[in-house]
């Protein structure tokens, strides 16, 4: 799928990658990583205080890109009775995106990208891309069709 190329390592075959801050490059990735999940806790707050949800993150995943080499980052898990919904990062080399987080449900799965530094879109992959803006309402809307 053509949204998972490492769109990075072209990038470096055309231009060198001497000018890419790696280190930089992770730092942002993690942090908005957690800006995101601090959003959601946000959004998602009213249901917590009524008990109706429980969220956590205190779960990593290991990840391995290219230039940062092998690093871990936190996965969220949103629980709705006895069904999780869990946001997993999966790295922040892909094309056309600073990140891709995948959203797990017991229905099924959407992809979340990050194609500026703290501004998320849900993908809709193959055979029709269709993207659209993550926000309060929408992400809410994912939770339903992926429970």
């Amino acid at each position: 799928m053509i949204i998972l190329l490492n769109y990075w390592k072209k990038k470096s075959e055309n231009n060198g990658n001497n000018n890419v801050n790696w280190v930089e490059r992770k730092l942002n990735w993690l942090n908005s990583i957690d800006n995101l999940y601090n959003t959601i806790n946000v959004w998602l707050s009213p249901f917590v205080q009524q008990n109706l949800i429980n969220i956590t993150n205190e779960k990593k995943v290991n990840l391995t890109d290219e230039y940062l080499g092998k690093y871990s980052a936190k996965r969220l898990d949103i629980y709705v009775g006895s069904e999780i919904i869990s946001l997993i990062p999966r790295g922040t080399l892909i094309m056309g995106s600073n990140g891709r987080i995948d959203m797990r449900g017991p229905k099924g799965e959407i992809i979340a990208l990050e194609p500026e530094w703290i501004r998320w879109e849900f993908v809709n992959p193959a055979p029709t891309i269709k993207t659209w803006e993550m926000n309060e309402d929408s992400f809410k809307d994912m939770i339903q069709y992926l429970m």
